[in-house]
């Protein structure tokens, strides 16, 4: 019985490890939108078989991150140009939600590590040397924190469930638009707004944020 009890956490403790490694890697386009997954290829790739792997395809297709086409294969889901629209829709109205609580539980010190990361990529974008990864890690940290201090658990819940798609086709925009520096620019923008609690400037800033940000990525696509 205690032998199967710990084959069993260890399978499940690979399954996990499987669809974090996959995740991350839809997330970084390593594995892009359209794209067959490979199941023997990834069980290689990271040292495990694939009933883990399997089982971290059913995860990511629970999330709608990917889909079986019967008789085909499995593909990372690529979103319709009606898809974004929508994610992006709810996104706003989440953000304001949710800004309306987080914007006097939010700290000084939050508000100085945030202006910190995006000065900080801000001279590296200068110097050339600002990399994808690094940018949309810091891009997306303003938003992130706003819902961590929210006290909607449903809006934080909701943003979870659609920020990978978010951060995705974000991804996928940096280099071709070269609009990081705008971003930052408004980022800046919006710190300095949650400092100054001024609620209703920062809600059309953000409106406007956003939809900025879906333009970008509807010009990619």
């Amino acid at each position: 019985m205690e032998k199967n009890k710990v084959v069993r956490s260890r399978r499940k403790n690979l399954a996990q490890y499987a669809y974090k490694e996959i995740r991350n890697r839809i997330y970084f386009n390593q594995i892009k939108p359209g794209e067959l997954i490979k199941e023997n290829n990834l069980a290689e790739e990271l040292g495990i078989s694939r009933t883990p792997v399997r089982e971290a395809i059913k995860m990511l297709a629970s999330e709608d991150l990917i889909e079986v086409r019967e008789g085909v294969g499995t593909f990372v889901k690529i979103l319709s140009f009606k898809d974004i629209r929508d994610i992006f829709e709810v996104r706003k109205a989440l953000e304001a939600i949710a800004v309306k609580s987080a914007i006097n539980r939010i700290t000084e010190s939050d508000l100085k590590g945030l202006e910190d990361d995006f000065n900080r990529i801000s001279m590296e974008l200068e110097k050339g040397k600002l990399t994808r990864e690094e940018f949309t890690d810091v891009d997306m940290k303003v938003h992130e924190l706003i819902f961590n201090r929210c006290e909607n658990s449903f809006a934080r819940g909701i943003f979870e469930d659609i920020k990978l798609k978010i951060k995705q086709y974000q991804f996928l925009s940096y280099e071709s638009l070269n609009n990081s520096n705008e971003s930052i620019l408004q980022h800046l923008e919006i710190i300095n707004l949650l400092r100054k609690k001024d609620l209703n400037s920062l809600i059309t800033t953000l409106n406007n944020h956003i939809d900025w940000s879906l333009k970008c990525f509807l010009m990619y696509d």
